[in-house]
């Protein structure tokens, strides 16, 4: 039965055949290949981290050869012994924080460009069997998911690991200070503290130490763009779970680190002379110090639960001010501080660099529809051609006429084959409001777009069998994935899952109205694969709530609007007028354009990752040049450089040179040059305007538009055919075991997208149902969630 407003395509279905060559046969092993070489690279770190903690530790280890690292400053060379800008140690670090994460990124990226041959069956068994025995959860179950979205294998050997190399590092600064004690008792040295007062301020001092392994740690999780989300298999909402667990960590740390000094300093009755002490009296400048922790306590605070769902903004400002409080008072607190916050830094640097370059640029809605309740807003962007192939998952928007501050994320729902992507958003708090009545006065909408490079592993598409759970208008987060499988069937993909259940639970009615055409058809075919159960849980009657619910498209309201019952018109026409909102970017490129992508392919994010790389190091060595100065001029008087005042000043120029040039550089060079040469390009007289959005620009996809409520189905327009909807909330566990009963899987994707409650309640029963022995693995994924 033909479907209007849904081209059918006949789905065909393709042999593995024979691969087209060598290179293919061997990409799967090449990919294994890189992912095990960069996984030994973060390995090594961790082997390093296990050795010695200082430089002494080093250098017993390489010996001479480590003598021989640093960077001659050019007018100290003559000096005897020359003057190094970057000494052996710094280099050293350098060598081994820098090295193996900027050419992990690089492998990954490299890895990605193999071409997509199906594995063997021994590899897809091996790392099947791999990842069931690192995600099983740990009992209680209940316990852990609520209190920490869950405990995995692979969650407890990672906090083991860190909570040994901090034991480790602890321990071992403690014997120092023993044996040290030690010698100078035998050599009759006394002194002034007794040895409790001084044992309690080396404590002190190796929790201090011990920020070396947490805050690069607590770094790491942040990029979006992070290689690590492919290398770990872990979405990015997994990702940020650890780095809250680190933030923990390194909080404590740091808190122990300051309260141990400020007992020491109380009890020897030196508190207020060490408290503000600004380099005077020591090259570690303890006020600074002190302001540094003040800065991280208020993040901490602001970044609890609590703060953070109920109070978004004052967590949002504090998070951004609170971070770079607290990381420029500790470079200025201790010079060295870089070794640690450096290497999360350049990877959360290319995020910010690729960010950065999408912000200028200004598109408007293209098409956009509202629920005849205005509880659901849909709306249409137009995505560049050069978007094409980018993998996009998340968008975030910003709405100068709303606000020019505030970013808001959301899941793009669909994405059509034309590069029309859909959001699906829900009416909720003043913002949400204020688009509302926007679109409802058909006022113009310049939006500034920024979508991040999508780097997790799409395993749905790895999946024998895939069981997708919803709740509400987060369904969008999962729509997203059965769009994807949907086109992938209809194009003949050989991968796949060859079973899809999708359930729907939704308290307000109209949510199930964002349902995508096509995976409405796909769920009605007779083929079977898509099977959709949607479930009513409102306290009203179904009948009472919604009658023939829909999604009114361009013609009731738009950004722009058309005629009443006329059809949205292409854009592009010959004699339209450009789009011009003035001032609604921050580079004054005010023409409205499609919405222009962060990256344009692979070979682009690398580009931009080996440039932040090599920015940093640059600006890094050029901080470093004012100490080869300052030492040359001192020691070619033959006088001591005076490192108390020195050292604070050498580190916060340090801390500015590197982020401005390793932000600065990547930017101008492969980001703002060619925006600015494309959006030239684009908008200059004579061009072929493809890429400009007219002011009656009505580019419409009407497969993505949704589908429409009447009694108690979910009906495609324009077709007899619907969904049916049952009251009630569903049984998760009965769902799985269906699922796997009736396709007998062994190994069966769950994708869930709602509220905190349904999210716990899918993971509970996916944790029981996978500590039956000999049963299926039901491999839980959590596609949204609450920051």
């Amino acid at each position: 039965m033909a479907t209007p407003g849904v081209v059918a395509e006949p789905h065909v279905v393709s042999q593995p055949g024979r691969p087209g060559g060598a290179y293919h046969l061997a990409a799967p092993y090449l990919r294994s290949t890189l992912k095990l070489v960069t996984g030994a690279g973060l390995l090594f770190l961790v082997y390093m981290w296990c050795q010695y903690f200082w430089y002494e530790g080093f250098e017993k280890i390489y010996g001479a050869s480590m003598a021989r690292l640093g960077l001659v400053y050019t007018y100290g060379a003559g000096l005897d012994p020359p003057v190094k800008s970057l000494d052996m140690y710094d280099s050293f670090y350098i060598l081994f924080l820098w090295v193996p994460l900027g050419g992990g990124a690089l492998f990954m990226i490299l890895a990605q460009r193999l071409p997509n041959q199906a594995k063997p069956g021994w590899m897809r068994r091996t790392q099947a069997l791999g990842r069931r025995v690192m995600q099983y959860q740990l009992p209680p179950h209940g316990f852990w998911i609520k209190q920490t979205g869950g405990m995995s294998v692979l969650d407890i050997l990672m906090l083991v690991i860190v909570l040994l190399l901090n034991l480790m590092w602890f321990c071992v600064g403690m014997k120092n200070f023993n044996d040290e004690h030690a010698a100078m008792r035998l050599a009759g040295i006394r002194t002034v503290e007794e040895v409790w007062q001084l044992r309690l301020e080396w404590a002190g001092l190796y929790f201090g130490v011990l920020l070396f392994i947490d805050v690069w740690l607590l770094l790491l999780p942040i990029p979006q763009s992070s290689f690590l989300q492919d290398l770990s298999g872990m979405d990015y909402h997994q990702m940020i779970r650890w780095h809250r667990w680190m933030g923990h960590i390194t909080m404590i740390v740091t808190t122990m680190h300051g309260l141990l000094y400020f007992i020491f300093w109380g009890i020897t009755h030196q508190f207020w002379t060490m408290f503000t002490d600004w380099s005077e009296d020591s090259s570690i400048n303890y006020l600074a110090g002190s302001i540094s922790w003040f800065f991280g306590l208020a993040l901490w605070l602001t970044s609890m639960e609590w703060c953070r769902r109920g109070f978004w903004e004052v967590y949002y400002r504090f998070h951004i001010v609170c971070f770079f409080g607290f990381m420029f008072f500790a470079y200025i607190h201790y010079s060295g501080s870089w070794i640690y916050f450096s290497p999360g830094l350049l990877l959360w640097f290319i995020d910010l660099v690729l960010r950065a370059g999408s912000y200028p640029n200004t598109t408007t809605v293209a098409n956009c529809g509202v629920s005849a309740s205005e509880e659901v807003v849909t709306l249409q962007i137009q995505a560049s051609k050069r978007a094409r192939g980018c993998p996009l998952h998340d968008i975030y928007l910003l709405f100068p006429t709303i606000s020019r501050w505030q970013w808001h994320p959301f899941t793009i729902s669909h994405q059509s084959p034309d590069g029309v992507l859909t959001v699906r958003i829900k009416r909720f708090g003043g913002w949400t409001e204020s688009l509302l009545n926007k679109l409802k006065n058909r006022e113009p909408l310049p939006i500034r777009a920024s979508c991040p490079q999508y780097n997790a592993p799409h395993r749905w598409r790895q999946d024998e069998v895939a069981v997708v759970l919803a709740g509400g208008i987060a369904s969008t987060a999962v729509l997203s994935v059965l769009s994807d499988l949907v086109a992938r069937r209809a194009q003949g993909k050989a991968t796949g899952p060859h079973r899809v259940f999708f359930v729907w639970a939704a308290r307000h009615a109209v949510e199930f109205c964002v349902l995508d055409l096509s995976v409405a058809a796909a769920s009605m075919s007779s083929d079977g694969w898509l099977s959709t159960s949607l479930f009513y849980t409102g306290k009203e009657p179904l009948l009472a709530a919604n009658q023939h619910e829909k999604l009114d498209s361009l013609e009731k309201v738009s950004s722009r609007g058309s005629e009443s019952g006329s059809e949205p018109r292409a854009g592009g026409a010959a004699k339209a007028k450009p789009l011009t909102f003035p001032r609604a970017s921050p580079f004054r490129w005010n023409r409205a354009r499609r919405m222009q992508p962060q990256t344009t392919g692979p070979w682009h994010l690398a580009i931009v990752t080996g440039l932040v790389f090599f920015g940093g190091f640059v600006g890094q060595a050029l901080s470093y040049t004012w100490y080869g100065e300052w030492q040359t001029h001192y020691q070619s008087l033959g006088e001591a450089l005076p490192y108390n005042p020195f050292f604070w000043k050498q580190a916060a120029v340090n801390c500015i040179v590197f982020c401005v040039i390793g932000l600065g550089f990547p930017f101008l060079v492969a980001v703002f040059l060619p925006n600015l040469y494309r959006y030239w390009r684009d908008t200059r007289a004579g061009s072929t305007g493809e890429e400009q959005m007219a002011a009656f620009d009505g580019v419409w996809d009407p497969s993505s538009m949704g589908c429409e409520l009447q009694g108690q189905e979910v009906v495609i327009p324009g077709s007899e055919a619907g969904i049916p909807i049952a009251s009630g909330r569903p049984d998760i566990v009965t769902v799985l075991q269906g699922a796997a009963k009736e396709t007998g899987a062994r190994h069966i994707g769950v994708y869930v997208a709602g509220p905190e409650p349904m999210s716990r309640d899918a993971q509970i029963a996916t944790c029981q149902l996978n500590s039956t022995k000999g049963g299926a693995f039901f491999d839980f994924h959590k596609m949204a969630g609450l920051l």
